[in-house]
């Protein structure tokens, strides 16, 4: 009955699975329905159902607050006009808002209430400042590189191909919340990238490709099944810059009909994919096209070189305004809303959670910003999440600031498993979690290593420990040490020669008996096969490098791992996080 309906209402060909609450609600009422009557809504009376519904119009409410809601601000490839961020501005100020950047270059305003929520929605989107689908089940803001078109590295401009995406999906009825779960999607024309897009359900990275008469052509390979936990894997597929938008609908569409609608946590693009294999998956996205595309061409992709951020192309200039990890105030926001006008400036928000200034004729700045720190990204934190367990922006003083600054170390910072720090997809993630392993109930982080994130190699490992907070800093320096002393001039690098040639029992291990002993060694390459689990050999090199605090070669890691943590960080009790 519900699979029949279904049919007719969302236009969806198959579903093998009982469907999950949502898509049942969907079922009951699509979504637009409820919103076209946002204007009678009781704010201050909403249910379940009704939060599910005012996410696919970029409004958020959480039971645990019924009083408190957000908005998310859609901005498409991150360009905001120096007029929109002087209303959000003014807006900002007149209700005592917060602004957060996010890692899809989007705006969240937090502090709202059941008063003046509908006042805000309407006059942003009356205003050309865009909330729809930026929650829920829809294809959320589509992201590139922050330098698309103008930077150095720039080849092919997307902006072009992004607003022809959006403008097939957004406002359109049939994919109002109607998808079976988000879908992000990244695309980028550059040779290098600021961040890394691997962590996109989709995405399109340059490529080129042998054409006829030995004539390369560039365009982009496809990649498919990312989220905040794995890579997009490569499809095989090598797309002329003029079939990426038929390409992207037929994604989407195929998604659409065929996606997964059961289980709620085994609905995304990955899973679909996981079941179907890629070939299968292809099969399906082949139905929606009439293209004609080859095989994937060669990646044209490098590691992106900080130094020559600060010209463009065209030897204009750019000013970076470092957020204080994704936060800015109002004034702060009038201030280069103002700068940007002055100089006639191109405005975009980065997926790192900044602001750039495009095309100054002269390397001038506003005003003097106390934020240096620019390569950590950072979620909402508990302040304005219920899912969070740290108040992570301002618990970041815990982390080796002035080291992780010297030597660009990605950091993802996240404060649940939702994972939205990226903290898999950078050099160190982290998870803020809770722990009574140390004896009592506390904020403890858990460690993530190894990531190679630029071309999508590798995530980044779980290290089986979680570190108290207040210990953060030691125990990251001692692993950033290692990496000053390696020779190795990149986090990444190191990764990949270095840390990824061990397993991860023995990196932390090898860090923790490094931090017991206060011994001066240093890893170098593994030379033999790496394996998941500590290896004989492994445990061999540990036991002689630190006979003092691991006596014997004869352990199991993961009760080593809680002796020595607990000898560090004075605990009995068993973890609980």
């Amino acid at each position: 009955m519900f699979q029949y309906t279904l049919c007719m209402i969302v236009e969806i060909k198959e579903n093998t699975d009982k469907l999950n609450w949502r898509e049942r609600l969907k079922v009951e009422r699509k979504p637009l329905d409820y919103l076209e009557n946002i204007e009678q809504i009781h704010f201050s009376m909403i249910g379940d159902n009704e939060r599910a519904y005012l996410q696919d119009a970029g409004i958020y409410n959480h039971e645990a607050e019924e009083d408190m809601f957000a908005l998310r601000l859609r901005f498409g490839a991150g360009r905001i006009l120096p007029e929109q961020m002087l209303r959000i501005a003014k807006i900002v100020k007149h209700h005592d808002l917060d602004i957060i950047l996010t890692a899809r270059a989007q705006m969240q305003l937090h502090g709202l209430d059941s008063d003046n929520i509908l006042e805000v929605w309407k006059e942003l989107n009356e205003n050309g400042i865009s909330t729809w689908q930026t929650f829920g089940d829809n294809v959320r803001n589509i992201v590139t590189d922050v330098y698309d078109g103008r930077g150095v590295y720039a080849e092919i401009e997307v902006y072009p191909y992004i607003e022809q995406m959006q403008e097939y999906i957004l406002n359109k009825p049939r994919f109002i919340g109607l998808l079976p779960r988000r879908v992000s999607v990244g695309i980028s024309g550059n040779r290098a990238n600021l961040n890394s897009f691997f962590a996109n359900d989709l995405f399109f990275a340059l490529a080129e490709k042998n054409g006829k008469e030995g004539v390369n052509i560039k365009g982009f390979n496809v990649y498919l099944g990312g989220k905040n936990s794995e890579l997009a894997l490569d499809a095989n597929v090598f797309l002329k810059p003029s079939q990426v938008v038929e390409y992207f609908i037929a994604v989407i569409e195929a998604f659409h009909l065929h996606g997964f609608r059961g289980t709620r946590g085994k609905t995304r693009l990955f899973h679909w994919l996981e079941e179907e294999g890629m070939e299968g998956l292809k099969k399906k996205i082949d139905k929606e096209h009439n293209l004609e595309y080859t095989t994937k061409g060669t990646l044209l992709l490098e590691k992106y070189d900080r130094s020559t951020s600060g010209r463009l192309k065209d030897n204009t200039f750019v000013y970076a305004y470092h957020t204080d990890f994704a936060r800015v105030s109002a004034d702060t926001f009038i201030k280069l809303s103002e700068f940007a006008s002055k100089h006639k400036a191109e405005v975009r928000l980065g997926i790192d959670q900044h602001m750039y200034f495009l095309g100054l004729e002269s390397p001038v700045t506003p005003f003097e910003n106390d934020n240096t720190v620019s390569t950590i990204s950072a979620c909402a934190g508990s302040e304005h999440c219920n899912f969070s367990f740290w108040h992570v922006k301002d618990d970041t003083r815990y982390l080796p600031l002035a080291l992780i600054e010297k030597y660009n170390i990605m950091i993802g910072f996240s404060s649940c498993i939702k994972g939205c720090g990226k903290h898999q997809h950078c050099d160190i993630g982290l998870i803020g979690m809770k722990t009574s392993a140390y004896g009592r109930a506390e904020h403890a982080a858990r460690v993530y290593l190894g990531g190679e994130h630029t071309f999508g190699l590798n995530v980044a490992r779980y290290l089986n420990i979680s570190v108290p907070k207040e210990s953060l800093n030691s125990f990251l320096e001692v692993i950033i040490r290692e990496f000053e002393h390696s020779g190795y001039s990149d986090f990444e690098d190191f990764s990949k020669e270095v840390l990824n040639t061990y397993s991860a029992d023995f990196l932390c291990l090898w860090f923790l008996a490094k931090l017991s002993s206060e011994t001066e060694v240093f890893l170098q390459k593994n030379a033999e096969l790496l394996e998941e689990a500590c290896t004989q050999a492994e445990r061999k090199t540990l036991n002689e490098n630190f006979s003092t605090v691991i006596p014997s070669p004869d352990f199991k890691a993961s009760n080593e791992i809680s002796r020595l943590s607990k000898g560090l960080w004075n605990g009995e009790a068993e973890m609980t996080a």
